[in-house]
Order: C-alpha cells, then structure tokens, then sequence
C-alpha cells in the first residue's frame, strides 16, 4: 500500500515538474496553462500602423461621426470586440456610445445622453448589449454575423 502511494506521489511530481518546464520555468502556476496575455484593442492597433489605417478606411462609413479608429476602440477587450460592436451599431440602429458602455462597463465620452448604464456596472457580451438595447432583435444571430463580419475585417487589413 505504501509503495502504490510512493508511485502516485512520484507521477504527481513528475507532472508538475513537467509543466512548470513547459511555462519556461515560470512558478505561477496560473501560466502552466494559460496561453499569452491577450492584447487590448487600441494596443492591437498601435503594435501595426498598417493594419489601423486598413481598418480605418473600411470601417469609415460605420465610425460615428468624427471620430477615430482607436478612440471608437478604446476600454475594448479586443479588436474583434470594437468592430463586431460598429457592425451592430450600423445593422440594428443602435447607438455606438451606448453600445460602447454596455461591452466595456467604462463610460465613454460624448453624447450618452439617452443611454442606461449596464445592469451592476459590469460589461456585458455583445449579445446580452444587443437584448438589453434592442429587445426585438434576434440578439444572437445579430452577434454571430456582426462577429464574423468582424474577422473578415481584420482578416482583410491584416493581409
């Protein structure tokens, strides 16, 4: 009995050691099985001038008046979040800045006016902003187009 917990104890350790050697001799075991820290989306944008200005000439005619590609992006997790969000705002008639507010849980500068604060102050997916913004729209089929037409986006400047 003694030896099979000496066994178990030594896979055990093996194991650990095995992954602590995976996440290059890291000791937070948090990034033995975390990937890369992702970046935001005005960071995305600043890592690759090329790929903001491609973006920002699709995405022209779907930015809110006088405003600019990183500042329409800026408090996003990411930039597949932002574009996804101006597709929306475009397809179901939504306000960018409330929109804005819901995903991001950061007021964000300009006319919010008429806009609610989201439910406790946290941010919300693109698809429950979509249901507390416009509760007649089917929220997830509106999410999963504006998210793949998001992609495509990028995809396109990115390439």
């Amino acid at each position: 009995m003694k030896n099979k917990w000496l066994a178990i104890g030594a896979a055990g350790i093996s194991i650990l050691l095995g992954a602590t050697a995976a996440a290059a001799r890291s000791y937070n075991p948090l990034k033995w099985f975390k990937g890369s820290p992702r970046l935001t989306a005005n960071e995305q944008l600043a890592a690759n001038k090329e790929e903001e200005r491609k973006l920002t000439l699709q995405l022209q005619a779907l930015l809110p008046p006088k405003t600019a590609l990183r500042e329409a992006c800026s408090g996003f997790v990411s930039l597949e979040d932002c574009v996804a969000a101006l597709h929306v705002s475009r397809n179901l008639k939504i306000k960018y800045n409330c929109l804005k507010w819901d995903m991001t849980a950061a007021r964000p500068s300009g006319d919010v006016k008429s806009c609610e604060a989201p439910p406790r102050d946290k941010a919300l997916s693109l698809m429950k902003a979509i249901r507390v913004l416009n509760p007649d729209a089917d929220a997830k089929a509106e999410a999963k187009t504006a998210e793949r037409r998001a992609r495509e986006d990028i995809k396109d400047a990115t390439s």
